[in-house]
């Protein structure tokens, strides 16, 4: 009798798991059929997929297998490759090198160098060590440590371990100038934006004055359209010009009621920038050129370029990568991401250029089995809107992933449900918070999120979810999108 108790018991524990369990799935299920029929999906293309990590099988999904514009989830296609080809410990090297001879007064007779090794942090304030003072100050001591006090030749930035394009050709007109459009260098400098500061008018639609850049731009002319709208509308400046470029068109609006306005806008030429900055710290601290600073693609450019051997001063190091993953993932920075990829491309090709990282990206996830078919790849960031891919690719990257070496850097470069990055101010109070990690991506009329969660009987499940063409404003879509992840969360 007992035995037979004891039996019908755990039946019905098991029964009542497995519809319990069902019914975390029917309630994801039956959000996603609400949804094709939300008013703001009518005219979207739209896509989810749910697998179980350890199986790699689809647990619930929704147009799979359609191509859609990525956003910033496109970052995780190209960290990984990255993280695990270069390894987590894996750091940029600049060099400061010179031509020539150093004479017993101390006099450089010849150039000196700052060849880039694409580090994308020189002269970030993210990290301590990378501040622009910070880098320029070590710079200066080797050079003093070395005897020089005066440089006869030039200060010439090397910046050829990448390619000349420093955007993906496919970036728009409207993103290129503004500080998100920066893109990779070979030698970059305060991860390649700059400040401009405006002075708005104290009346609504009057002018708002430019009045100093920072860091000084040099050889840079505005046209300025700028006008000031109430207060509190906040940054509606969008800044037009192409790399190379010293024109920029200022069109837009900043806010009444402020002193002074900052936006953020790209640096044009950042390796001539970086040693136009530090040619001006150098004569501060003493040490003169008796040249103007310039850069080998300037140089070639004129028919000027020497091809001089050179010795090597110091070789600075960037942060770890996998640190440098962290901001790129957390914060979302494009031109991190960039600079990924064509190092992934100098390491296998010998040549730093976005399509050659994109060729390398494509071979490592073809040979951990991943079908690639419907994905098109244009940048590293996802700022492309020709980018395509679908959740089922996205989602079952991620379940590849975990098995790298290096998955534990990738995971914790996320951002975390309720704590950090795009996700703090989400999923407070239900069982994603604290527990469910993703990169988040957005564009006008794009949302999209992919990542990981443990569901309540304890397994890891990697999602995919990407919205295209919503008639809805973000932030609505951005809450339907969180309630969805939260039943995935959910799920048992």
């Amino acid at each position: 009798m007992n035995n037979r108790k004891t039996i019908f018991v755990l039946s019905l524990f098991f029964l009542n798991s497995i519809l319990f369990g069902q019914n975390g799935i029917s309630n994801l299920a039956s959000e996603i059929n609400k949804l094709k029929n939300d008013d703001a999906l009518k005219h979207a293309s739209w896509s989810v997929c749910v697998r179980n990590v350890k199986t790699g099988a689809i647990i619930s999904e929704n147009n799979s297998v359609q191509s859609l514009v990525p956003a910033s989830v496109m970052k995780i296609v190209s960290t990984t490759p990255a993280l695990s080809i270069l390894g987590q410990n894996f750091k940029f090297k600049t060099k400061i090198e010179y031509d020539g001879f150093i004479d017993s007064l101390g006099i450089l007779h010849g150039n000196l160098y700052i060849t880039g090794g694409g580090d994308p942090t020189l002269g970030s304030s993210r990290w301590k060590n990378t501040k622009i003072n910070i880098v320029f100050e070590k710079w200066t001591k080797v050079l003093k440590d070395k005897g020089i006090k005066k440089i006869t030749g030039a200060i010439i930035a090397d910046a050829s371990i990448f390619d000349d394009a420093l955007i993906p050709g496919t970036w728009t007109w409207e993103d290129m100038g503004n500080y998100y459009g920066a893109g990779a260098s070979g030698l970059s400098i305060h991860e390649n934006y700059y400040k401009i500061i405006f002075k708005p008018s104290t009346k609504i639609g009057g002018n708002a004055k430019v009045l100093r850049t920072e860091p000084k731009m040099q050889d840079i002319q505005f046209i300025n359209h700028v006008k000031t709208a109430k207060a509190g509308s906040g940054d509606n400046v969008i800044i037009y010009g192409s790399p190379y470029s010293k024109l920029r068109f200022l069109e837009g609006t900043v806010p009444t009621g402020k002193k002074e306005f900052t936006v953020k806008g790209s640096i044009t030429d950042p390796a001539y920038t970086c040693v136009y900055l530090f040619n001006k710290y150098l004569t501060k601290n003493g040490i003169n050129s008796s040249k103007h600073p310039t850069s080998v693609r300037k140089l070639k450019i004129a028919g000027l370029y020497k091809n001089h051997k050179r010795k090597t001063l110091l070789i600075y190091k960037s942060p770890s990568l996998a640190t440098i993953i962290k901001q790129t993932n957390l914060r979302s920075i494009n031109s991190y991401a960039e600079a990924c990829v064509k190092i992934l491309a100098n390491k296998k090709y010998e040549k730093g250029s976005t399509e050659n990282g994109i060729r390398a990206i494509r071979n490592f996830w073809s040979q951990r089995g991943i079908e690639l078919e419907g994905m098109l790849m244009k940048d590293g960031s996802g700022l492309s809107r020709v980018n395509r891919i679908t959740t089922g690719q996205i989602s079952k990257m991620l379940c590849v992933f975990t098995n790298d070496k290096t998955y534990q850097y990738f995971y914790k470069s996320l951002s975390v449900a309720g704590s950090s990055g795009s996700l703090r101010n989400l999923f407070k109070g239900t069982y994603a918070e604290n527990n469910l990690r993703a990169k988040s991506g957005y564009m006008k009329n794009i949302r999209a999120y992919a990542g990981y969660v443990t569901n309540k009987n304890n397994e890891q499940l990697a999602f995919a979810i990407i919205v295209n063409n919503y008639n809805s404003s973000a932030f609505q879509m951005k809450k339907k999108l969180e309630k969805l992840m939260i039943l995935i969360a959910e799920m048992e």
